[in-house]
């Protein structure tokens, strides 16, 4: 009895070390994120008096869409440095299993209702886009590049594997709750965050029963690319068709192919049980700290412009 509690108190702390942990890769990506967009836009401007990211006049459409996936990149990048001081295993990058097709399904489900959510809450006529998208062309093929590649691969890097692996020694609910929140609250406007909010939770399941980040970079970009045709076709009014095909012939083949597959899975008392675990980390201070400083953030961009 004597021990338990020492070994309670240190298990606590490790845990509440972990999720400031989190807390702090977050608040580096926000803040690398935001300096480095106006550190390009002061290079920009230096060319041409007024322009900055997210106006590059006098910057041809495929150079300011390669500086714009280039400053995502290093944003991402910036906290993997906190490996130097909190180092972890490396990254499961294996194909995942045979649970593709289950996993798939459980994603698009949880995607289409915050989307559904998101676009009720933000009502008629709002758009969140990130960049008006080039007509076509190498420049075209950058913005994919730069909005929906290179988020895929590296958020989920980020998030799944570097938080979610700093939070996985402490339960399912950690593991999964902690970096899906700090996702969500990087997202900008408040009816953004709530559709990463259920992105979020969903990738982060399926990196725990693939035992992969493969999946979850496929999913990802799945989600990023519908999202890049769906504002494609609101600027030039083309690939309205695509983006149907592409929104429901991905989940059809996979129910299809749930009948033909085992896929492996945690049976929901299994999940219950782990679901829980963990939860605690999310009151960490540190933790509460960055998530309040992200959605002091997100409220200023949804009200205060």
């Amino acid at each position: 009895m004597r021990n338990e509690a020492p070994a309670g108190a240190a298990k606590t702390a490790a845990m509440n070390r972990a999720a400031t942990l989190c807390g702090c890769a977050a608040l580096c990506y926000l803040v690398a994120r935001t300096g480095l967009t106006l550190l390009a836009g002061a290079l920009l401007a230096l060319r041409v008096p007024g322009a900055s990211l997210s106006n590059p006049v006098g910057t041809g459409l495929l150079a300011a869409t390669l500086l714009r996936g280039a400053v995502a990149a290093a944003a991402l990048v910036c906290p993997f440095l906190l490996l130097l001081i909190a180092p972890q295993p490396p990254v499961p990058v294996h194909r995942g299993g045979r649970s593709w097709p289950r996993l798939f399904v459980v994603f698009w489900v949880m995607m289409l209702a915050g989307n559904l959510l998101a676009g009720a809450l933000a009502g008629p006529g709002a758009s969140s886009a990130p960049m008006e998208l080039p007509a076509g062309g190498l420049a075209l093929a950058a913005a994919w590049l730069a909005v929906c590649l290179v988020p895929a691969a590296g958020e989920e890097l980020l998030f799944r594997g570097l938080l979610q692996g700093w939070l996985r020694p402490f339960g399912l609910g950690a593991a999964v709750a902690g970096p899906a929140v700090l996702f969500a609250l990087l997202h900008g406007r408040l009816p953004a965050c709530v559709a990463a909010l259920f992105g979020g939770l969903a990738l982060g399941l399926c990196a725990e029963v693939s035992g992969s980040l493969v999946p979850g970079m496929v999913f990802h970009l799945y989600n990023n690319t519908l999202a890049f045709l769906g504002q494609y076709d609101a600027q030039y009014g083309s690939g309205r068709i695509a983006y149907y095909i592409f929104l429901f012939l991905p989940p059809l083949v996979a129910l299809a192919l749930l009948g033909r597959l085992r896929t492996g899975q945690l049976r929901p008392a299994q999940w219950r049980r782990k679901a829980v675990q963990g939860l605690g980390a999310l009151r960490s201070p540190g933790y509460l700290t960055a998530a309040a400083l992200a959605l002091a953030c997100d409220l200023w961009q949804t009200f205060g412009r």
